[in-house]
């Protein structure tokens, strides 16, 4: 009896889990119509949708990838690009990469960056060693705005950053 009502509150919690986890379906019940509408007049919902999906996921890549070398630069990108930001990272000190764009309207950021461990032999792993972040943004609208990227420990909220990594976008 025991194992019954326990199976019984597991099915419900899962039940109640999967409820919350609902996503919006990114086909729309009528196509046709839909589509008429919405490359003739995008909604604000629309273009988030677009702008928020990963590289990965929706099958793009990136139009212009930048290093560390940028920094400083001005980087022009057309209405729909997507440009990668990689920069060296070692998530074991307790610092992260942080994303500030002066004028979201014109420059999104498209999920969470993507770690990418060093390389390493199998035989003699690097405990400690610095990968690298990639971040990926998508210019939503024309315009120019300002990127800031602050390597900085979250929980660190009145220090400095310990590296800064600053570019201006112009979207045309």
């Amino acid at each position: 009896m025991f194992t019954k009502y326990t199976f019984m509150i597991f099915t419900l919690i899962l039940l109640v889990s999967l409820a919350g986890c609902g996503a919006k379906s990114s086909t729309p019940s009528n196509a046709s119509d839909n589509n008429s509408q919405n490359s003739a007049n995008p909604t604000e919902s629309d273009n988030a949708d677009n702008y928020q999906m990963l590289p990965i996921i929706s099958g793009k890549v990136a139009n212009v990838s930048l290093d560390a070398m940028a920094d400083g630069t001005t980087q022009q990108l057309k209405k729909g690009e997507v440009m990668s930001i990689t920069l060296e990272s070692n998530p074991s000190t307790g610092y992260s990469w942080f994303a500030l764009i002066s004028d979201p309207a014109v420059l999104v950021q498209m999920g969470e960056p993507l770690y990418q461990e060093p390389a390493s032999d199998p035989n003699h792993p690097i405990v400690g060693a610095a990968g690298s972040d990639t971040f990926y943004f998508q210019a939503a609208d024309t315009g120019t705005t300002t990127l800031n990227l602050d390597y900085t420990r979250g929980f660190e909220s009145s220090v400095a950053p310990e590296k800064t990594f600053t570019i201006t976008v112009e979207v045309k």
